[in-house]
């Protein structure tokens, strides 16, 4: 993709931002009973969002969430395995209930280019309620995953019934357009070091657990995947990763990655 391309997206993010501004003004409510509801304001914007939700009581409010969820269509996959492909019709909208998803498509050269990677209680395949009638990306577990799925007809109909339901999917999609933005600047203006090390930190703030002082994640993808994300090269985020670890910043094997001190890493990039 060239620059041209970049900047063109850019500024269609930026239309459908100014569409959701205006949609959806108000704060979100919601009362959940089994996962705490965290509301957070996006400094700049007028857009709400929930960052862990428990879908379970948009699923049903009135009786058991879990009884109501059993009801629910559901899936297992292994790890490696498809969700669903590029092309394929879009009427589903999915809810982790356990592992981790990979969200991504190829570019016309055939190189894979990762969107998003998503883990439990995160939806994806939102946009089939919106418009969208054919996948324009791909979704495969990279880790063994049990999900919820839920019709275009269902999700709909509780965008019509259930109070706060539908802000939350414009919230969500917000948010990801939001991030969608800032990751075309960075392919723009940073440089692949400063690209790597913001993934890095970008993972330890959404996915990490802190274990004293320390943030500790799973290490989902492969180097070769974490430079099909950043727009790098695998030998480069060897050589960057390696450099971080050298620094004291990070450590790191197959299966995770510590961050030792977030705030110091943040400060080497500025």
């Amino acid at each position: 993709m060239n620059k041209k391309d970049l900047y063109c997206l850019i500024n269609y993010t930026n239309i459908v931002l100014d569409y959701i501004f205006v949609t959806l003004r108000q704060p979100i409510v919601c009362h959940c009973s089994i996962v705490e509801t965290k509301i957070a304001y996006m400094k700049d914007t007028n857009i709400w969002f929930l960052e862990e939700v428990n879908l379970f009581e948009y699923f049903c409010p009135f009786t058991g969430a879990e009884d109501r969820y059993q009801a629910q269509g559901k899936r297992s996959y292994k790890k490696g395995e498809f969700i669903y492909f590029s092309d394929d019709l879009s009427d589903k909208v999915f809810f982790i209930h356990k592992g981790a998803v990979k969200i991504a498509s190829y570019t016309d050269e055939g190189d894979e280019m990762i969107k998003a990677v998503l883990n439990k209680g995160e939806v994806f395949g939102e946009l089939a309620v919106y418009g969208e009638q054919r996948r324009s990306d791909y979704a495969q577990a990279i880790e063994p995953t049990e999900v919820c799925i839920l019709s275009r007809e269902d999700t709909t109909a509780l965008m019509q019934n259930l109070s706060g339901f539908q802000n939350f999917l414009m919230g969500l999609i917000g948010r990801r357009i939001i991030f969608t933005q800032k990751r075309l600047e960075s392919l723009l203006f940073k440089d692949a070091k400063t690209r790597i090390t913001e993934y890095v930190i970008q993972q330890a703030e959404s996915k990490g657990r802190t274990l004293g002082g320390q943030v500790v994640m799973k290490n989902h993808l492969t180097h070769q995947e974490i430079a099909n994300y950043t727009g790098t090269s695998r030998q480069t985020v060897t050589t960057v990763l390696n450099q971080l670890r050298e620094a004291n910043f990070i450590d790191f094997n197959r299966k995770r990655m510590t961050v030792k001190d977030i705030k110091a890493l943040k400060g080497s990039i500025r």
